[in-house]
């Protein structure tokens, strides 16, 4: 692990971050879920409970020309039955050394990408059982007929999340 490899895009789809994106957000939001390896033990947790979520924290200009520096956000979030989101600054981080030290530390599994899967992390074991599943032929059958929407077309984008429905229903009622 280098301390001089810094923290891109590419590299967090690679290792199973996925990205989000509300309108008038400069940058995508890319989301690592921790709450299922972190139970670690077998107790129940929602995969979704903790998450480590990071966003360029550069400027585009008129052009799309990126300026500055090369940090990103780091926060700590924290989602309730996927209702109730709270985030923590964690600190701007540069390198993949840093959030990934951190990723360990708050999920308690050893870094490795292999068993960060569908935006999670995930313990060796149950990172097994998932993909013993994904071979069955129900769910070899579903992604042959993937995608169904355009939105669906980038594996790497999350799935919708409660930020996602205040904004429709924000726009919903603004129609009216």
């Amino acid at each position: 692990m280098s301390d001089s490899l810094p923290i891109t895009e590419e590299w967090l789809k690679a290792v199973g971050f996925k990205w989000h994106q509300l309108d008038r957000q400069p940058s995508k939001h890319w989301l690592l879920w921790l709450g299922e390896a972190a139970a670690g033990d077998g107790r129940f947790t929602s995969f979704e409970d903790i998450g480590i979520e990071v966003a360029d924290m550069r400027y585009k200009n008129s052009a799309g020309d990126t300026m500055g520096d090369t940090a990103w956000f780091v926060w700590f979030r924290g989602d309730c039955a996927g209702r109730y989101h709270r985030f923590i600054h964690v600190r701007h981080m540069r390198w993949q050394h840093e959030l990934i030290k951190l990723v360990e530390a708050i999920s308690g599994q050893d870094w490795n990408p292999d068993n960060h899967l569908y935006g999670s992390v995930r313990s060796p074991a149950r990172a097994a059982r998932i993909r013993e599943e994904d071979q069955r032929l129900d769910r070899q059958m579903v992604r042959e007929g993937y995608p169904w929407a355009e939105i669906e077309k980038d594996d790497s984008r999350g799935r919708a999340l409660p930020e996602h429905m205040e904004a429709h229903e924000k726009t919903m009622a603004g129609q009216k």
